[in-house]
């Protein structure tokens, strides 16, 4: 049996607040590192997004301070800060500090609080079934990849994917944790002893995934379907730049260095990426208006303190995962049987 994390305040505090929103309805991740080229600049405590409309999402950074000197002012100041740095909707500050100064100057600066007297409601129980941050990151943290990324643990890996999320809701972020998902899938497949944790990456990769399909799925809802379909198949096969983008550089890079290779054959080799899989499922009506709700599922089924078995999944979500398995030339029936009650 798993030893249990103690959480210390702060991280209790925080798996609270997480839980609370959670309740609302919003996607939550919490602890997601907001980087610049590769270089750590801070923690988002928790990051919130919902899907308000057709057209429009809610992107919110949440600061959250359980000290018996919080700061309450300075953090105001920060996470509206942060809020304009990551082009966010709105920020909360959740503080146990009751001073009514506190809300006045929130309000002046159009940051939420959550102060003492809000937190102190806060039920501890309120999802009793699932794991807390800490004792998912202890499981992730015994596992490495030594070939794919070198050297790190599977925790690294999870860091970097809620990361994307903050800056990289965009072509670029999506097929770079589309190949952290394929990763996993290969390594349930392929190691019985990490078949469960790895599982639960499956979902949580896959969560993150559908939160940045359904970010691009607002500048897209009401093309046509054919300019729909276009739009993503460029977006997967060549990234933000599009193939014009993509072509324009590829032809300086090619005089500047002499390259051997012309541009029509590396365009050619993008050609050949099954990306029609891909735009033929998320071009669908009926996949972009559920995305976001398969989204919040898959996260909970990675926090569950269960685990779930991806035979008992969803239509909609074997589905989904069925497409990444195309995609990935990966038999249906190879991923599914693995998890036979004798090969869990």
């Amino acid at each position: 049996m798993e030893t249990q994390v103690t959480l210390f305040k702060g991280e209790l505090m925080e798996e609270l607040i997480r839980n609370y929103f959670l309740s609302l309805g919003y996607y939550v991740v919490r602890g997601a590192k907001f980087q610049y080229e590769n270089i750590d600049l801070t923690d988002v405590d928790l990051f919130l997004y919902n899907r308000s409309s057709s057209l429009t999402r809610e992107r919110i950074n949440v600061d959250i301070k359980n000290k018996k000197a919080p700061q309450a002012l300075e953090r105001i100041l920060w996470a509206n800060g942060l809020m304009k740095v990551l082009n966010f909707d709105s920020c909360i500050v959740a503080t146990i500090d009751r001073r009514p100064i506190i809300q006045k100057f929130g309000q002046q600066h159009n940051t939420k609080i959550l102060d003492g007297t809000f937190l102190s409601k806060l039920k501890a129980n309120a999802f009793p079934n699932r794991l807390s941050e800490e004792e998912l990151c202890k499981r992730l943290a015994t596992v490495r990849s030594y070939k794919t990324f070198p050297n790190r643990d599977w925790r690294f890996i999870y860091e970097a994917s809620k990361s994307k999320l903050l800056t990289e809701q965009d072509f670029s972020g999506f097929n770079s944790v589309l190949s952290e998902a394929q990763y996993f899938i290969e390594k349930a497949i392929s190691d019985i002893q990490k078949r469960e944790v790895a599982t639960r990456m499956i979902y949580l990769t896959l969560s993150h995934l559908l939160i940045i399909i359904d970010f691009l799925n607002k500048d897209i809802a009401f093309l046509e379907p054919t300019e729909r379909e276009k739009k993503l198949g460029d977006g997967f096969r060549f990234g933000n730049l599009g193939r014009d983008g993509l072509d324009k550089i590829i032809s300086l890079a090619a005089q500047i260095s002499n390259n051997s290779k012309s541009p029509n054959s590396i365009l050619q080799s993008l050609d050949s990426i099954p990306v029609d899989i891909l735009k033929s499922f998320f071009s669908k009506n009926d996949t972009s208006n559920n995305v976001f709700f398969w989204a919040k599922e898959l996260e909970q089924h990675g926090y569950n303190n269960e685990f779930v078995n991806p035979q008992l999944l969803s239509p909609q979500l074997k589905a989904l995962i069925s497409v990444v398995l195309d995609y990935s030339n990966i038999e249906r029936r190879k991923f599914f049987e693995c998890y036979s009650n004798n090969n869990i």
